[in-house]
């Protein structure tokens, strides 16, 4: 037994890679000695090189990453110093983060890059079942259990944009920023099972070695997998900017019955007085308002708890990502450069067109991003992280078609204090309206993140964030006016348009639950069942005295009527 023991001793101590044909050589010449050495490692053992300190108190993001784990069910190496390796039950965690870095750059006059890297990258691993089984003669096979480590390694991936005239033709890993470096020496394998594991775990240096002298090929498998999942998300968003907007919908033929808004003498007059008298500038125009409302400041802030509903994005079996926004800043308010609004047309008498324009927009959302991994590969605790998101927009410019079908005798006959009563309203009046475009023109300047909560590494995520909104920013900026009009003219006019369906449909709803009752009480509510009585009309006002003014003798007035009444006849009024 010394005498293997000495044997072995000096080969567990190996830290070069061996050729494949000399590792198959090695495994018929030292099974005795791997008995002999007899090693043994509990497969639940935490390694030294990683137990230093253990995870960080807290539920911030190095907390978080600490506390996750991911498991990988099955993978395979292929012709690994001689052997054909299967792994199964893989379950990876404490990982730990030193530093992280990020960076955006221009290569050349037609392509961008995005790189980050992560230093001082260590994990642990634990594996249920090894299966190493040897290509050549005598065909051993190795079958246990282990754990490894990893310390002091350095993650760097990256992206590169190939843009042909401003457009971009694909998006692919960077061959020069995707590598995973480790250092042999703080790398820890401790395997238990049969004798082929045991003599594999004497000799786990040259195994090591080999492993790592195998990560460039596996991470040129990793950047092919990914490049196959980029392409079809870059052709398919570039195609969809690309496009023609969605056309508007067309309007229903005018029937004598409803409205025609074009004729109306009070759609004439508040198309006027919105986009005339008040308008954007001047004493009451929407600029002077907008600098009374924010004391001169350009900016309004608004609660927005409640009002948006959290944005869920499932992110396949990983699990969910949601974003609540809890408070909207809107900043440069006092830039409006057009206001239409109300603005009718002989063409569509059953349409209202409205369009409103900005020089510049600013808009800011602090958002509760919450992190709530699936019942897949990974898993940890909830993340919360408070994000402070920012859009600079220029030259924003946004127009919308309303169709709005109403029965005219039905609004005419209408006492005016019955336009506010919606369903008594929807019941008389048979209100249709729908949204038949929503067009968007703008230019996004700016896309940041500005860090919230405390902590290193959360800043340096917050920065990696903004490298990656830079990055899409410069890849898709020639596309981004024609991408957000499409958004608009599409997913978002359809999504309002069933909003505002749905609002009708409700109101619908409960006027005809209002005629219901009526009928079931025995009578009919006045006016067609849905609308609520009437407030006693008010007093007659008491007779004026002696010294009360009479403002059909007041001069000024009397002026000013002569001067209306002196104005053309096309006038609104």
């Amino acid at each position: 037994l010394d005498a293997l023991q000495s044997l072995a001793a000096p080969l567990t101590n190996i830290r070069q890679p061996l050729p494949s044909d000399a590792m198959s050589w090695l495994v018929l010449l030292l099974p005795l000695a791997a008995v002999a050495h007899e090693y043994e490692f509990p497969a639940d053992r935490v390694l030294s090189a990683l137990s230093d300190g253990g995870c960080p108190p807290g539920s911030g993001l190095r907390s978080w990453l600490c506390d996750a784990h991911i498991d990988i069910d099955h993978y395979e190496l292929d012709n690994v110093g001689g052997f054909n390796i299967k792994l199964d039950g893989v379950r990876c965690s404490t990982f730990k983060v030193g530093d992280l870095s990020s960076a955006v750059s221009r290569r050349g006059a037609h392509n961008v890059t995005l790189s980050v890297a992560a230093d001082e990258l260590s994990f642990n691993c634990s594996i249920r079942r090894l299966d190493a089984k040897q290509i050549a003669f005598p065909h051993a096979e190795a079958i246990g259990k282990g754990t490894a480590g990893i310390s002091g390694a350095t993650l760097r991936a990256g992206l590169v944009a190939h843009l042909t005239e401003g457009v971009p033709r694909s998006v692919v890993t960077d061959e020069r920023n995707c590598s995973l470096a480790v250092d042999p020496k703080r790398v820890e394998l401790d395997l238990t099972g049969n004798i082929w594991i045991k003599l594999i775990n004497a000799i786990k240096g040259v195994l090591i070695q080999t492993v790592v002298g195998q990560l460039p090929s596996i991470v040129t498998k990793l950047r092919s997998k990914a490049d196959a999942a980029l392409a079809p998300l870059v052709s398919n968003l570039t195609a969809y900017a690309e496009a023609a907007p969605p056309p508007e919908l067309p309007e229903p033929p005018y029937k004598p019955a409803l409205a025609n808004w074009s004729a109306s003498e009070a759609v004439a007059v508040a198309d006027y007085v919105l986009n005339d008298v008040v308008g954007t500038d001047g004493p009451l125009g929407l600029n002077r308002i907008a600098e009374l409302l924010t004391n001169g400041t350009g900016s309004l802030a608004l609660n927005a708890s409640g009002l948006l509903p959290p944005l869920e994005l499932p992110v396949s079996r990983l699990g969910n990502l949601s974003l609540n926004v809890s408070l909207l800043n809107l900043s440069h308010l006092p830039s409006f450069d057009e206001l239409n609004l109300l603005t009718p047309s002989p063409s569509e008498p059953l349409t209202l067109r409205a369009a409103a324009g900005m020089t510049k927009l600013g808009l800011g959302a602090l958002a509760k991003l919450r992190v709530t991994p699936g019942m897949g590969s990974i898993s940890s605790f909830p993340l919360l992280e408070m994000l402070e998101l920012h859009f600079l927009l220029d030259a924003t410019h946004a127009s919308a078609a309303l169709l709005l079908a109403v029965n005219a005798s039905a609004l005419q006959t209408s006492d005016p204090r019955r336009l506010l009563d919606l369903p008594c309203l929807l019941r008389r009046a048979g209100v249709n309206a729908s949204l038949r475009a929503l067009r968007l023109n703008t230019s996004v300047l700016q896309l940041r993140v500005k860090p919230v909560a405390q902590g290193e590494l959360e800043t340096e995520l917050d920065d990696a964030l903004n490298a990656a909104a830079a990055f899409f920013l410069a890849t898709y900026d020639t596309l981004l006016p024609r991408l957000a009009d499409n958004v608009a003219a599409g997913p978002v006019r359809e999504a309002l348009d069933e909003l505002l369906r749905r609002l009708l449909a409700q109101a619908a709803e409960a006027a005809e639950a209002a005629a219901e009752a009526a009928e079931a009480a025995g009578g009919v509510a006045p006016e067609g069942g849905a609308c609520k009585p009437l407030p006693p009309p008010l007093p007659p006002p008491p007779p004026p005295d002696r010294d009360s003014v009479d403002w059909r003798r007041v001069e000024p007035l009397v002026g000013l009527n002569d001067v209306l009444a002196s104005l053309p006849a096309a006038a609104p009024w």
